[in-house]
């Protein structure tokens, strides 16, 4: 009995010991780690684009296709490098206002219940560390662009090792029957994975250019730095689309004049989340993105604490994409019921290998004691 109990004890354990191992080998090579993970991700969304393109023109190669795709992505890259070092200054002379006709008029209407001074521009850039929350914005977005570089090295050597993938999976699993529905497995996660990437993208995206354009049109200092902000926190559900609003929003409040242009401004940035959110995002992606709520807010922590800021940017995606490999396997399946939001998991496609029926000749060699009569 005592035998037993150590046995059923051994299998969490081991695993809870495992999964705590790789957490501390994760932050230890954050610096080397997180340029590899971003690698991947961007390798899934080249494959998305080169599908894409290939759907549209039939008689393009696949290399071409990649080709063509890394080298959109890299000119949008520079080009998105080049807003943001264009709006580092606008951002620093907008931090040095000393007053706005708007906050001057809700300071006159608060001095009449007695805390007037808690809305000039010093005591509110105080209380709410508006200049540390966009530097540290700023510091992440740096540090994310100056591995742009490394984060393409590997992505295409990503690319230029694909070939190769399929003459490992046969020296890997020489059985043609599992190995047929292991390709086949692996083809759906990949294709699911890009699908996703590539949607998230395309809505990531429109968001920014939303946002761009309604603080341009209002006048909030930085516009570029704004959009490029809400594409990256769009890919964080609810804490991203409530950031993306906030951050901006209370920029405009100690910067703008015109109330009526803070008001369009907000109503503006708080549909778009709204929408893209609610309405676009479910409808586009149908149930790719099937995880709690108390999972994602969980695994942002998790993220968080592993890798810093590129750790909450990338936990979505990598949770995602665990819960389409998880939901696969047997073994595993439980994994994905658990992190989902409905528990509605397709059913596994491989099977958990079985052991094979013991026989006479393996009982006597793992010492099974005879059996009465014999």
């Amino acid at each position: 009995m005592r035998r037993i109990g150590r046995s059923l004890a051994a299998g969490p354990f081991f695993t809870l010991a495992f999964t705590a191992l790789v957490l501390l080998c994760l932050a230890a090579t954050r610096d080397y780690a997180v340029p590899i993970a971003i690698a991947v991700l961007v390798w899934f969304l080249l494959n998305g684009i080169a599908e894409a393109l290939r759907r549209r023109l039939s008689a393009l190669p696949r290399r071409v296709a990649q080709l063509i795709s890394a080298t959109l992505l890299f000119v949008l890259v520079l080009a998105a490098t080049r807003v943001l070092v264009s709006n580092l200054a606008d951002l620093a002379a907008g931090l040095s206002v000393q007053d706005s006709p708007l906050l001057a008029q809700l300071r006159a209407a608060f001095d009449r219940i007695g805390f007037g001074g808690l809305l000039t521009p010093e005591a509110l850039l105080e209380r709410l560390a508006l200049e540390d929350m966009i530097a540290y914005a700023l510091g992440v977005a740096r540090g994310f662009l100056s591995d742009v570089s490394l984060v393409f090295l590997y992505t295409m050597f990503l690319l230029i090792d694909e070939r190769f993938y399929q003459a490992k999976l046969r020296a890997l699993v020489p059985d043609p029957a599992r190995r047929a529905r292991l390709e086949s497995t692996l083809a759906e996660i990949g294709g699911e994975t890009r699908v996703y990437l590539w949607l998230m993208t395309l809505v990531s995206a429109g968001v920014g250019l939303i946002t761009w354009a309604a603080c341009w049109a209002a006048g909030v200092t930085g516009a570029g730095f704004w959009g490029f902000l809400a594409f990256g926190l769009n890919f964080i559900p609810t804490i991203g689309s409530i950031l993306a609003v906030a951050l901006p929003g209370v920029f405009a409040v100690v910067t703008l004049a015109d109330p009526a242009a803070l008001i369009a401004l907000l109503a503006v940035l708080g549909a778009t989340q709204f929408v893209a959110g609610e309405v676009v995002v479910p409808r586009v992606m149908g149930d790719s993105l099937n995880l709690s709520s108390t999972v994602i807010l969980l695994t942002l922590v998790a993220w968080g604490a592993v890798w810093g800021p590129a750790g909450m940017f990338l936990a979505i995606p990598i949770t995602v994409i665990l819960v389409m490999v998880f939901a696969k396997f047997e073994a595993t399946r439980p994994i994905a019921v658990i992190l989902s939001k409905t528990g509605d998991v397709p059913p596994a496609e491989i099977p958990a290998r079985r052991p094979a029926p013991a026989t006479a000749e393996t009982a006597e060699r793992r010492g099974a004691s005879p059996q009465p009569g014999e």
